[in-house]
């Protein structure tokens, strides 16, 4: 049984022409001979390795309401999942910092279908802490604790931190600002940790970094984001990335970058570099 609640949120979107953000599993129909195959992919990528698929279908054949479908699906499996709209002024393929910012803003979990940046990140710390408690640290010894989960934190991003050192600077500042009671600052570095821009330089200055996430540092913080998720026990992450086909209207070298941006992401994605994602793009035939 579903709420009635959910069933108003169903109908409406349905009246509206637009698909529902969740319960779609109790009324999608023609995904019996698809969802074994998912679910066998799924498992691969729970296992530690990566996935890509591409669904190809003219336009109003239901590829939003199957990438929606799809999320919710592995969000019950314990996958984490997030989907992007690639929009050629907004979210262009080959910036993939605006990409990773949208990721972030949308990413949903079992317990929370949006917004789940800051709670995955807080739970991370918490199991972090939890492993450093059971090495005999004492609980009431805060600066102790603080230091030793610094220090172990560091060791699960040790290979993120070679390439991106901001990542874990950031964290480790939110983290101290957390544990002083300073909400104000944790919010700017959690904001600038999504990718967000206009933070203000104080913040900035607290975690010793500088500028705005760019293209290549957002690589290396969804590779960070994967371990985090991986760590905290989630499966992996589904990544949706819908109306990929909006790159054939864009400018003739803005096309390419962006063909060139997903080449590359599959390419990463099959040499193992990320831990656990699955990427699903979605488009027409003739793309």
């Amino acid at each position: 049984m579903i709420s009635a609640a959910k069933r108003e949120d169903i109908s409406g979107a349905l009246r509206r022409g637009t698909v529902p953000g969740s319960g779609l599993d109790t009324f999608a129909v023609g995904v019996d001979a698809v969802a074994p195959v998912i679910d066998e992919e799924l498992e691969r990528v729970a296992a530690g390795r990566g996935a890509f698929k591409a669904v190809r279908g003219e336009y109003g054949s239901g590829k939003t309401f199957f990438g929606r479908w799809f999320q919710e699906r592995a969000r019950s499996r314990g996958f984490a999942a997030s989907e992007v709209q690639i929009n050629e002024t907004e979210t262009p393929l080959h910036k993939l910092e605006t990409v990773y910012r949208r990721l972030v803003e949308r990413l949903g979990t079992a317990d929370a279908a949006n917004g789940a940046f800051r709670s995955v990140i807080d739970g991370w710390f918490f199991a972090l802490e939890q492993d450093v408690l059971a090495e005999g640290v004492d609980a009431d010894d805060e600066s102790a604790l603080l230091a030793r989960t610094d220090a172990l934190m560091e060791a699960r991003l040790a290979t993120i931190s070679k390439a991106a050192p901001a990542f874990s600077a950031v964290l480790r500042a939110y983290r101290q600002a957390v544990a002083r009671g300073d909400g104000s600052l944790a919010d700017g570095l959690i904001s600038w940790l999504a990718g967000q821009p206009n933070v203000a330089a104080s913040v900035k200055w607290a975690a010793g970094i500088k500028g705005d996430l760019d293209h290549f540092g957002a690589a290396n913080f969804l590779a960070g984001l994967l371990v985090i998720l991986r760590d905290s026990g989630y499966a992996g992450l589904v990544l949706v990335l819908d109306e990929v086909e909006t790159l054939q209207r864009m400018r003739a070298d803005t096309r390419e970058r962006g063909s060139n941006a997903l080449r590359q992401w599959i390419d990463a994605i099959d040499a193992g570099r990320y831990p656990g994602p699955y990427l699903l793009i979605t488009g027409p035939p003739a793309f």
